[in-house]
């Protein structure tokens, strides 16, 4: 048998190597120095979205979400992260604004089983993400299009995830995808013209810390942490980090019945 019979019965039924994508060639041209007088947008993204509730006092200065701001907000498993981003979103829907839920760990039952409890949160448009886990890129893609003032992210390791799996990749790409997707956003670059922001949701590991990765938390504009007292349903929320603040302070909430209730520290709280 020929050597070139003998190789072509060896490399049958393997893939092909995996190619590389292309870089651009750098362009030395393309680098541009800004001063922060050179820079202009639109003076909206200097307007609050205000929810009417005391969380307004510790999302920035100006009392209100900021437009155009990429938060994280982490905390354990039944830590209240969840019910505390849908109050929110409920909460400035019902102020007007445009906002979108998107479910990785939730289904439509999990989530009308929820909205039952808290009706609030039945006004919230929801995107089931699992529903699209073999083109997630392309739903998400589609979905953020129209442009809204606010989109909540549950979660981002759950997103990242079925991003790796759907397109054979690993955590770092998808993780830059997403944070690319939020930017593009953010600069108002969707139909709607809307300086999105992202309040994106992320477990802690069993010791307390960030389960993501470091970029993704140096490339956020704020990190709200969500913990619950061991004996009791009381659970604070404070920011470890947060360029639309300048003031260190925390609120407390309690998951009611039906609703979130909020409640300022008290002196004890404040000497912890």
């Amino acid at each position: 048998m020929s050597k070139l019979k003998i190789q072509k019965r060896e490399t049958r039924g393997r893939k092909p190597a995996a190619t590389k994508p292309a870089v651009a060639a750098f362009n030395p041209a393309s680098i541009q120095i800004f001063k922060g007088s050179d820079l202009h947008f639109d003076p909206s993204i200097l307007v609050p979205m205000r929810t009417d509730t005391m969380m307004d006092e510790i999302l920035s200065t100006n009392r209100g979400l900021m437009p155009a701001t990429n938060m994280i907000i982490c905390g354990g498993p039944g830590s209240g992260k969840t019910t505390l981003v849908l109050d929110l979103l409920a909460e400035l829907t019902e102020q007007g604004y445009s906002c979108l839920f998107v479910s990785g760990e939730m289904d439509e039952i999990g989530h009308y089983k929820y909205c039952r409890r808290m009706p609030k949160f039945a006004t919230v448009p929801t995107l089931f993400i699992k529903n699209y886990a073999n083109n997630l890129k392309e739903a998400m893609e589609h979905a953020f299009k129209v442009g809204y003032d606010v989109i909540a992210i549950d979660s981002v390791a759950e997103i990242v995830d079925i991003y790796r799996e759907a397109y054979h990749t690993t955590s770092g790409s998808a993780e830059t995808w997403l944070l690319d997707l939020q930017t593009q956003h953010k600069r108002g670059e969707n139909d709607g013209a809307k300086y999105t922001s992202f309040i994106n949701i992320q477990q802690v590991t069993k010791g307390g810390e960030f389960a993501g990765s470091n970029r993704l938390k140096h490339m956020t504009d704020s990190m709200c942490h969500v913990t619950r007292e061991k004996d009791g349903d009381s659970r604070k929320v404070q920011f470890s980090k947060n360029r639309d603040c300048d003031m260190i302070s925390f609120i407390k909430f309690r998951i009611a019945f039906n609703q979130v209730e909020y409640s300022l520290p008290d002196a004890d709280d404040m000497e912890e």
